[in-house]
């Protein structure tokens, strides 16, 4: 289950002042400018917390589209996610595992925001959790959220909800994921916080929950 939590984490991974933030571009809210750094702190009712490190890294040509590499940093292991933009938002184009991987691209796209950003936008999403594909409805639920993390207190930050569930076959399994998310704009992701749940028949459910908090920001 903590696997499964951390995938999700991962994947959920995975992001203007002032009330004028009607109808705003996603990339206002998910900005791809080469050098910017982001280190989240993780908690979780789980032990084992760490740090994750993000940075933008010079746009390059990807099977002929131009896309932002995002390296991610976490203990055990490098990631590279190849994010791109086209009329409808911002989304994930690719990934690599590793610094000698190959790009994998991503089909469906999956995107991180759409257009326009604004209350009551709304899309769904296909993601792995471990052998199961969930399928996820993101919701634009606020356009005007003040938030306090470690890097500092943030205002009229975009809100979104992730919901998805899966049963298994036969009725005896489910598995449920519901998340938050948090961006500010010219920043990013500045929060999220999520809980998956996993129910067997006959059992207890059984619950894990993490959230990550932006603790510094380099521009």
């Amino acid at each position: 289950m903590k696997k499964l939590l951390i995938i999700a984490a991962v994947l959920l991974f995975f992001l203007l002042p002032g009330a004028s933030c009607f109808g705003e571009p996603a990339e206002s809210y998910y900005p791809l400018k080469e050098g910017m750094t982001w280190v989240y702190s993780i908690s979780s009712n789980k032990p084992g917390a760490q740090k994750i490190t993000v940075t933008n890294l010079a746009p390059r040509e990807l099977q002929g589209k131009s896309v932002t590499p995002r390296k991610w940093e976490v203990v055990g292991g490098v990631k590279y996610y190849f994010i791109a933009k086209d009329d409808s938002g911002v989304y994930r184009y690719a990934e690599q595992k590793g610094e000698t991987g190959e790009p994998q691209i991503i089909t469906p796209k999956v995107y991180y925001l759409k257009n326009p950003v604004d209350v009551g936008t709304t899309w769904d999403t296909t993601t792995k959790m471990g052998e199961d594909d969930l399928k996820v409805n993101i919701t634009v639920e606020s356009i005007g959220e003040k938030v306090q993390v470690p890097a500092g207190t943030y205002k009229n930050c975009v809100k979104l909800k992730h919901e998805g569930k899966v049963s298994k076959e036969g009725g005896g399994a489910a598995l449920s994921l519901t998340a938050y998310e948090w961006y500010a704009a010219e920043v990013g992701l500045v929060k999220s916080m999520f809980t998956a749940k996993q129910s067997i028949k006959g059992k207890a459910e059984a619950a894990d929950s993490i959230t990550h908090q932006l603790e510094s920001f380099k521009p």
